[in-house]
């Protein structure tokens, strides 16, 4: 089944509120959500991330962007044909008046991390698990981008990930980018002003702007999740269809606020970079999707230029 084109599908303003029949239940309250008890994650200098009652994931605080909400309501649109893909509804979001931080008001899915799960599970019941993140991965690279050559998110604006950022908005660092060239020379480009900053000159970018599209291209965009942790992957283990209980499992993806049109290698090398080589996930993730060892060194070896 092809999944529908993306020129249908335009970003909302905000304050955003799906219709109240689509609701499971009223919407918590800022005093709800800021006083829950039941916190999922919290930095409090960047987000914080709580449930609120059976139906709600709250996440809210400075570092909360938009464009995560507009992802996931771009993934309701476009994979709304594929069943067996679960990303969280996004219900309303909105600026909390209080503080002017965004609010996602998101789905509260079934399910535990695979990263609490990975320990306990045995060869057959991961098996299982990777086929069907294969089959969703699989299904999640064949939506189409904007336009040709797009190297970018869902607003059709700059590449999501933190290697992109740029204090000033360089849009040679952000992008969007319309070749893997020009995503190539935003790393290195990205490298140098880090280097600058301390009022040095990188020799280490020399090399990068001499040889990286060497190692990388071809690449064609591919829209990738680009944070494929299993802290990010809910499991929900459920009853066979004949009632027996048995190696059945649903699987769901959160923290999509990365996910764009990267070069058809990042999804996996964006979370080689991460690899804590402590048990068989690594060797896992191939099954899920396609390895790029090559490409994945090169990113590692510029990841730590970047982040360390």
């Amino acid at each position: 089944m092809e999944i529908s084109h993306t020129t249908n599908w335009a970003p909302v303003r905000l304050p955003y509120l799906k219709p109240p029949s689509r609701i499971p239940a009223p919407l918590p309250t800022e005093n709800q959500f800021l006083e829950s008890t039941a916190v999922l994650r919290e930095d409090a200098s960047y987000h914080r991330v709580v449930a609120v009652g059976p139906h709600f994931i709250v996440k809210h605080g400075r570092g909360v962007r938009e464009r995560e909400g507009q992802t996931l309501l771009f993934l309701e649109k476009h994979l709304a044909s594929f069943s067996f893909i679960t990303v969280p509804k996004l219900y309303a979001m909105y600026r909390i008046p209080s503080n002017g931080h965004l609010c996602l008001i998101m789905e509260r899915l079934e399910g535990e991390s695979l990263e609490a799960m990975w320990p306990v599970l045995d060869t057959d019941e991961k098996s299982t698990i990777c086929g069907k993140l294969k089959d969703v991965f699989a299904a999640i690279r064949k939506i189409p981008m904007p336009y040709p050559n797009f190297y970018g998110s869902v607003e059709k604006g700059p590449v999501p990930h933190h290697l992109f950022y740029s204090a000033d908005s360089d849009p040679a660092i952000c992008g969007p980018f319309d070749s893997e060239s020009k995503f190539n020379a935003a790393l290195v480009k990205r490298l140098r002003a880090i280097w600058a900053a301390n009022e040095k000159h990188s020799f280490k970018a020399d090399f990068y702007e001499r040889n990286l599209d060497a190692i990388l291209n071809g690449h064609e965009p591919t829209f990738s999740h680009s944070d494929l942790q299993p802290k990010n992957i809910l499991v929900h283990r459920v009853q066979s269809q004949a009632g027996l209980a048995g190696k059945c499992f649903e699987v769901a993806l959160i923290d999509w606020e990365e996910a764009g049109w990267y070069p058809s290698y990042w999804e996996y090398s964006s979370v080689f970079v991460a690899f804590g080589w402590r048990d068989d996930w690594p060797e896992r993730l191939e099954q899920i999707v396609d390895p790029w060892p090559s490409e994945a060194a090169a990113l590692r070896m510029l990841y730590q230029d970047l982040w360390f």
